[in-house]
């Protein structure tokens, strides 16, 4: 108890008074006004960069993109054309060849009516009674008669002006009877099939007489 009566108790008494108080609160606030901005910096939207050139990009792909369909547009029509030609042609070739289908066949036949009828020449030159040249003319009349079931005809060359489209010359021989160049004798005869030359015609032409 010596303590309290040596050290009383103390009361400390804040003696600020209310201007002072005022005072430093006003010092504070000026305090921070000091040390913030007087403007408000504009914060950079990087978002908004990124997002215009992603927008470029996307455009690029797109206009490559349409160039590209375009391009393979044109080959579709181009190839869709060639397809629709190769299907003409292939018609065509196949219509020909199946109207005349025989031709070879046919050609192969002509040389054996041409030595009947040399052989007919000859028997009639002998005797026309003969069996054998009877036989030989009943031949001959069936194998034009085939000839004819498949469209094949004989040229009429004798008294014609001679037409290198027809006609193959063999000889010449002088003549005051007939115009020159016209077919005086036909050696072999000449055949179409169809429309088209299957043989021509081996003949002789007419020059004119000294």
């Amino acid at each position: 108890m010596a303590y309290e009566e040596n050290h009383p108790e103390v009361n400390v008494v804040n003696k600020t008074g209310p201007d002072e108080h005022n005072n430093r609160e006003s010092e504070v606030s000026g305090q921070v006004q000091s040390h913030m901005p007087n403007q408000l910096m504009p914060i950079a939207d990087d978002k908004m960069g990124s997002k215009t050139d992603s927008d470029k990009t996307e455009e690029n792909i797109l206009k490559e993109a349409l160039k590209e369909s375009q391009e393979n547009r044109d080959r579709w029509l181009r190839a869709v054309a060639d397809l629709e030609n190769f299907k003409k042609r292939s018609m065509q070739d196949r219509t020909k060849i199946l109207k005349y289908k025989e031709e070879d066949l046919l050609r192969e036949l002509l040389p054996v009516i041409d030595n009947l009828e040399r052989a007919l020449t000859h028997g009639h030159q002998e005797d026309e009674s003969n069996p054998v040249t009877q036989g030989v003319k009943m031949v001959l009349v069936m194998f034009n008669e085939v000839l004819k079931k498949y469209g094949v005809v004989e040229l009429d060359s004798l008294g014609k002006i001679f037409d290198p489209q027809f006609h193959e010359a063999i000889a010449q021989e002088p003549t005051q009877d007939v115009v020159p160049n016209t077919v005086t004798r036909e050696l072999e005869r000449g055949y179409m099939y169809k429309d088209k030359l299957l043989k021509p015609a081996k003949v002789v032409v007419s020059t004119l007489a000294k």
